[in-house]
This record gives structure tokens, sequence and C-alpha cells, in this order.
């Protein structure tokens, strides 16, 4: 089956719409543009001594693609979410890590991961409170996708999800932690997956980034078959979700840093074309320090936030040049020190 994009909406003005003509699935788009609550309310567990939160994003904007009507039994007036749940049956959505975006932890292991799930109002993710969305691990590669048995997995109600939400933010910031760490491939990458509900009335939406050159996503169809999304929706379409797996190891090349601060802390999208998110979720309110350094140790960024507990704070490097930068993080007791890669 090929899916074709119509259209889409972003998290600052616009939203995508899909429908299926004669088997191909079309999607329209509404650009939103960069959102301002990107990466809040995200709380982590220390694992490790060095942690990092990856992704495949290639810019700040994401942006959301719904579907419109179709002739297809049970897809009018509406055919769903092209990154959720949609009346085609699709059963799972999943992104790509490839090795690159974690070889610099030494023994990586994956202790969760975030996905940033849509809700605006009635629209989006939502229904019955017992429903559940599970997070999956696989192994496989870009050029396969998603293989063998599931490597682990983890479950959340719709309840605990829609808990997530930060005053009128579209985005939940949902963490599925592993009671276990998962040991990451040493060769490869791994898929993260969630699973879509398949209960009348029950939605589970995620976010995109769609800019960039390679399409990370894949979906688990109907008969249990896996296929890339710009497979199914079109070539234009690319797929970078916003699912944030959380890599944690022994060491990181470069880094030393003790766990402090880093359960609590972690700043997305990493690789960033400049802009960065810090995410902060602190049970208590603290002042923090804030420094970024080059490569060099010179100084290109210092902050103090007072008062800090639940916030999302911009770390904007878009005047600097490519290269690895470092951010330190102190409140007077512990610190953290986490890579930043800059790639314009």
């Amino acid at each position: 089956m090929i899916k074709q994009l119509l259209s889409i909406l972003a998290v600052a003005s616009v939203i995508t719409v899909s429908a299926q003509t004669n088997g191909r699935k079309v999607n329209t788009t509404i650009n939103m543009g960069i959102a301002p609550e990107m990466a809040k309310s995200i709380t982590y567990k220390a694992t490790a001594i060095f942690c990092d939160t990856i992704s495949t994003v290639q810019n700040g904007s994401v942006s959301l693609a719904t579907a419109s009507s179709d002739t297809v039994t049970g897809c009018n007036p509406n055919a769903g979410y092209v990154y959720g749940t949609n009346c085609y049956g699709d059963l799972e959505k999943a992104n790509f890590f490839p090795i690159a975006t974690y070889s610099a932890i030494n023994s990586p292991s994956i202790t969760g991961v975030t996905v940033g799930f849509y809700k605006n109002a009635t629209r989006g993710t939502g229904g019955a409170p017992s429903s559940t969305v599970a997070l999956k691990i696989y192994n496989g590669t870009l050029a396969t996708g998603p293989t063998g048995a599931v490597v682990a997995s983890t479950v959340a109600t719709m309840q605990q999800i829609l808990s997530a939400i930060v005053g009128t933010n579209t985005i939940i910031y949902y963490t599925f932690d592993f009671t276990t760490p998962v040991a990451a491939p040493a060769a490869n990458g791994f898929f993260a997956s969630f699973t879509l509900p398949q209960g009348n009335g029950d939605t589970a939406v995620v976010y995109n980034s769609p800019n960039s050159t390679i399409d990370y996503g894949y979906e688990k169809w109907s008969d249990n078959s896996w296929n890339k999304i710009s497979a199914a929706w079109g070539p234009t379409t690319k797929a970078n979700l916003i699912i944030y797996p959380k890599v944690c190891g022994t060491s990181a090349v470069g880094i030393s840093t003790n766990s402090g601060l880093s359960k609590n802390i972690s700043i997305v999208p990493n690789p960033s074309t400049g802009l960065f998110k810090m995410v902060v979720s602190l049970s208590t309110s603290e002042n923090l320090n804030v420094t970024v350094t080059n490569a060099l140790g010179q100084q290109v960024l210092s902050n103090k936030y007072n008062g800090i507990s639940n916030e999302s704070i911009a770390l904007d490097l878009t005047s600097h040049a490519s290269g690895v930068y470092f951010v330190t993080v102190s409140n007077g007791t512990d610190k953290m020190v986490q890579r930043l890669i800059l790639n314009k």
C-alpha cells in the first residue's frame, strides 16, 4: 500500500491531512514552527555515571500529520493521523537510532524513552483511562526496519500519559522508564517504537520533525509487516519522530561528570542546528548556574536561573560555529556536564 502526503500541522501554526485514494494514502500538512513548549515535563531516573538523550531530529521545528476523508470503510469523514492512530489499522510507529547517535558512550544502555505526544483540547492523544500504549525496543537497520523479537517493552496507561500534560501545552512529554536498562546494540543501531491503541475512540499521536534528508521512521501495518514511512506516504515524507531514548554508560569521550543533576535534566535535540532546549524537572525549586564552553574551553554562554523546578530553558548557539560544546549545570552542590553537538 502506498500512502501519499497531503498536508501538515506545526506547533506554532499548521496541520497535516491525509487520505487514501485508489490505494494511496495522502497527507496534508500545517507548519507550526518551533515548539515553544518543546521538551517540558521530562523526568528521568539516575542509572549510570553519564547519560545522554539521543535524537535524529535535525532542527527545532515539529509538525503533525492528520488525515482527511477517504473512500476506505471507516475512514469517512476522517482517516486519522499519519504518526499515530488512523483508520488503516496501523499497529506501531517506530524511529531508528543509528549507532552514531550513541557511539561516544562507553557500555551504552537504554534506561528510558521520552515520547512527545500531541494533545490539543479534545484532539489528538486520548481515550479510556485504562487503555495502554507500549514502548518497545527492536534490533534492526535503517534498510531492513525492526527485526526479530522485541528486545524490551514497557507500558503506560492513557491516564498516566495524559497526567503529564503541563498547562495548555500541546506536547505531552511522557517518559517510559525500563525497570532494567537495555544494552544498546554494538552495531547498526536500534528502533524505539510505540504501539497504537486499538480501542474505539482511543488515539495516540506523536509529533514529527520533518526537515531531514533521511527517513528514520517505520510503521507496522495491520498485516504485521514493517514498512518505511516514506515508502508508505510518499518520498517527500521524512520521519524524525519526537522520540528521545536516554542512553547511559560508565563514561563518555571527553566528559567527566557525576550523576547528581543528570537524572532530572536533559538537553534536546542533540545534535542540533543551534537551538537546544534544557529540560529541567526537579522536585523542589533550585538556583541553577548554566555555562556553555567550546572545545577549547572558552565560555560562550553563561546564565543563572533562580527558583527553577519544571522548566524548558533555551540554549541558543545559532551564532556559533559547528562543533562540540559542553554545557555545565550546577546548583552549588551537584554538577552535571553534557556534550552538545552543533551541526549547522
